[in-house]
């Protein structure tokens, strides 16, 4: 009976994103190289000339290449760039990274997926359409429209894992007195719906593009569900159509134009590049981290527009504009981008939680909690924890700090940093329903250094108890009571089952915390109160009488019963011991630390 509580969800699902790194090979031959992630077997890799391809990694990765004497090791930085070329003095294979800008410092680790990075490809769903001035029938244009889509979709998941899947063809009206291809796109979105797919892709055949300098082709950003190409023109090849079509899916992507002559970024699609023999289509390494960067926004957390991107990704998106924006002064792509996402503003809750968040940092920080630590019976010889009287002091401190921000959103900010200071893993990081507000207030680099430091919030000596406590409530302002308190009793039933026993000591401090949660968020505590008073033993029950380790055979023979009922009713009596408590009655019992 007690595997039904089991599809409400649970909390620690693998959800945990990727960095990237991409590597470029600007020899002119092919260039093999291992790559070495932590834990995990070596892989081989091989770039061809002129290829960039993104590695996905999520551990320490090392990348080993040359051989003999020449052999080299590096360490991959995340959200960065590197190619290989011949050092000018004695012709060794070198991997240089480019620089791109600052970014935050901290180690990252690289898993390798499986197929060179390139596996669980982030899919793109599209809708074909041609204009009426299409001049072959249906079964001419559409074949041969989709085939091109299928080779610019191989080109793209080649170099940053995103396919494309045609999901919906249809065609538009356009107006056959325009001639101007900006305004035929404004046209092309008024009266086209990129419904069912997520990006509408019109190719129009309204007018006959001439001799010269002229727009073939067009999207507004990063994204952007439109994009449209000019199909009707003299003596252009098929091949030369692909490279329109993947230059502005490359756009979609985030890529911008490049200095590179064999980029298909190029700004003028011209010169006939694509009628040698043996000609490819490559996009250039920068462009290809930035496609790489979206990717993961897309694959891992399901963005759908850059105001959806995590703070850290949208930085250091514009750190590479701002690099390619000085390489191509006169092009406007780079500058345009920047002020695309330099419009997206950090939603208010976001920066009130990250201003409480790093004052818990700084704290944490300071020596006058780093020298004044505990280690509470059994616990590991390297684990520390903070007393209970010193976390008083903490979270009056934290409140604090809230008081500063607007009273509309204080209590919000206090109790979501909170939970994220007390999650010393990655269950609110990977938890879907939480994940996308974690990581826009706090960058991998952020966390890692916080998880470093050595003092922990605690609750009658146990770090787990607070962690417990302060998840619930930051999960009960994102997920609502009903839905936090079936995800604690599924978690505890997972434990039962598989893990290390289910823990009434555990849902109390669920319990607990999200009845502090309740009434912080209704006003019936204050921010101001808590600043002042906060005390362990005020909003959390002992646990001395309370069972913990239960496997899921005992858990069922005391406490089953038809349909759970004396599981709920000590549930119920844990919660009626909480609001007991000197936080919650009329009249507070005066209590020190």
């Amino acid at each position: 009976m007690f595997l039904v509580m089991l599809g409400i969800g649970c909390w620690g699902a693998e959800q945990a994103g990727a960095e990237v790194a991409v590597l470029a090979n600007r020899t002119n031959s092919a260039q093999m190289f291992n790559l070495f992630p932590a834990g995990e077997r070596s892989r081989s890799m091989t770039l061809a000339a002129g290829d960039a391809r993104a590695v996905r990694f999520s551990t320490t990765m090392r990348v080993r290449f040359g051989e003999g004497l020449s052999q080299n090791n590096l360490r991959l930085t995340p959200n960065s760039a590197y190619y290989f070329t011949h050092a000018l003095d004695d012709g060794s294979l070198q991997l240089e990274q480019i620089d791109l800008g600052p970014q935050d410092s901290g180690e990252t680790t690289p898993v390798l997926r499986p197929g060179d990075g390139q596996a669980d490809a982030t899919v793109i769903s599209v809708k074909l359409l041609v204009d009426e001035d299409e001049p072959t029938h249906r079964r001419v244009w559409e074949p041969r429209l989709r085939q091109r889509v299928a080779r610019a979709s191989q080109i793209l998941e080649a170099h940053c894992g995103v396919t494309l899947k045609v999901v919906a063809v249809d065609t538009w009206e356009s107006d056959n007195a325009q001639n101007d291809f900006s305004r035929s796109m404004r046209e092309f979105e008024r009266r086209v719906s990129p419904s069912p797919a997520v990006v509408a892709i019109g190719f129009s055949s309204q007018y006959q593009i001439t001799k010269g300098r002229v727009h073939m082709g067009g999207t507004r950003g990063v994204l952007y569900p439109y994009i449209m190409v000019k199909e009707r023109a003299p003596n252009v090849r098929e091949t030369e159509r692909l490279e329109l079509l993947v230059h502005e899916l490359g756009h979609f992507l985030g890529a911008s134009h490049s200095p590179e002559p064999q980029s298909v970024m190029r700004p003028l699609l011209s010169g006939g590049q694509q009628r040698g023999s043996g000609s490819r289509i490559q996009f250039d390494v920068v462009n290809t981290l930035l496609m790489a960067i979206v990717a993961e926004e897309l694959r891992h957390w399901g963005a759908k527009s850059i105001n959806e991107f995590s703070g850290p990704t949208r930085k250091r998106m514009l750190e590479i504009y701002r690099v390619l924006g000085a390489a191509m002064p006169k092009d406007p792509a780079a500058k345009r981008y920047q002020q695309l996402i330099g419009r997206v503003r950090t939603p208010p809750l976001v920066e009130d939680t990250r201003q409480v968040l790093r004052a818990l940092v700084r704290i944490a920080s300071s020596q006058e909690y780093r020298g004044t630590v505990d280690s509470p019976a059994g616990a590991r010889p390297d684990s520390k924890t903070l007393t209970d009287g010193q976390t008083n002091r903490w979270i009056r401190r934290a409140a604090t700090v809230a008081l500063r921000i607007d009273s509309s959103r204080r209590a919000q900010a206090l109790l979501l940093a909170l939970g994220i200071f007390a999650d010393n893993g990655d269950m609110l990081r990977t938890f879907p329903p939480t994940a996308r507000f974690v990581r826009r207030t706090e960058s991998e680099a952020e966390r890692r250094s916080r998880v470093r430091l050595p003092s922990r919030l605690a609750m009658f000596g146990r770090q787990d108890l607070a962690k417990h406590f302060f998840v619930s409530a930051h999960s009960l302002v994102i997920l609502g009571s009903a839905a936090t308190r079936g995800a604690g009793l599924a978690k505890e039933l997972l434990d039962a089952r598989d893990g290390s026993g289910f823990s009434f000591a555990d849902m109390a401090a669920n319990r607990a915390g999200m009845i502090f949660a309740e009434h912080l968020l209704a006003g019936k505590i204050s921010v101001e109160k808590v600043s002042q008073d906060f005390r362990v033993t005020d909003y959390m029950v002992p646990i001395a009488d309370l069972a913990e380790g239960l496997g899921i055979d005992t858990l069922e023979s005391q406490f089953g019963g038809k349909e759970m009922s004396r599981l709920v009713a000590e549930l119920a009596r844990i919660e009626e011991r909480i609001l007991e408590l000197p936080a919650y009655a009329e009249k507070h019992a005066a209590t020190t630390d």
